[in-house]
């Protein structure tokens, strides 16, 4: 078996998905929510004192309201969402983990909101005139091949009504140089198995501001985990939005607005559809 890590352990082909599910397997989904719903982490969410502050900027430059149809990727257990319902919204979330969607469906329920919540892909997203706003918060853009990235860019543009509006983060490339040696982890339980496993972490740089960060898990078996980043500063992904039909409007340093800084791993982008 320690011939096969080592060679599971290789330096991975750009964007060369994992061998087995990871946001949709159900353990490993269910430690997610977990990290979802704990504040003392940022491992898959920001804490709620911040998406209160997000949310607050939203309705406060009119993107977010009474009334407003927004639609939410990759929702998670919707933390977002739920408190745009709260403000009045029509809110649609869309999410792989089904235990995500399942939290959040009886979260909604017990505070009496209506939340249109589905187990989905959002890459998959087919919808026209739809939405005033599309919110997609945590980075998952920057986790997309080009060609992934684009076809999403314009689904994402048709389905925006007129005047409609996408506000989404990303990384830049600080967020992931300088890499991090390889790490070997003997483990009784974690994310990714319930019982006894081998963990191998590799970071591998690829040029384009392109990192993978990849797990090699082992216990009866081995299966390999690949978390893929491609990272931007406003210039680069300028162009890549005027190809998919969307004009940048602002550049925020978060999602909760304010300027951007260069010394900081994430901006947030506000874009509208080219010619709206």
């Amino acid at each position: 078996m320690i011939e096969e890590v080592m060679r599971a352990a290789r330096r991975p082909e750009p964007f060369q998905p994992s061998e087995a599910p990871f946001w949709d397997d159900p353990y490993i989904a269910g430690q997610l929510l977990g990290f979802h719903l704990d504040d003392r982490t940022e491992a898959a969410s920001r804490p709620s004192s911040v998406i209160a502050r997000d949310v607050g900027v939203l309705l406060e430059r009119g993107l977010a309201g009474p009334g407003r149809r927004v639609l939410d990727l990759g929702c998670g257990p919707g933390l977002y969402a739920h408190r745009l319902a709260a403000a009045g919204c029509a809110v649609t979330g869309l999410d792989l983990s089904a235990g995500s969607i399942e939290f959040a469906r009886a979260r909604a329920a017990d505070a009496g909101l209506t939340v249109d919540y589905r187990v989905q892909d959002f890459r998959t997203l087919d919808a026209h005139a739809t939405y005033d706003l599309v919110l997609q918060s945590f980075g998952e853009v920057s986790t997309f091949s080009d060609t992934v990235r684009d076809d999403l860019l314009r689904r994402i543009r048709r389905a925006l009504a007129p005047g409609g509006a996408l506000l989404f983060d990303v990384t830049r490339p600080s967020a992931h140089r300088p890499p991090a040696p390889r790490r070997v982890e003997l483990l009784d339980g974690g994310l990714w198995r319930p019982g006894p496993h081998l963990v191998v972490t590799d970071t591998y740089v690829y040029p384009d501001d392109i990192t993978c960060d990849q797990y090699v898990v082992a216990d009866d078996s081995v299966v390999v985990y690949r978390m893929w980043f491609h990272d931007y500063t406003p210039a680069t992904l300028a162009p890549v939005l005027t190809e998919a039909g969307l004009m940048v409007q602002e550049v925020w340093g978060s999602l909760g607005g304010g300027p951007p800084a260069t010394d900081d791993d994430w901006f947030a982008v506000l874009a509208r559809a080219d010619g709206a």
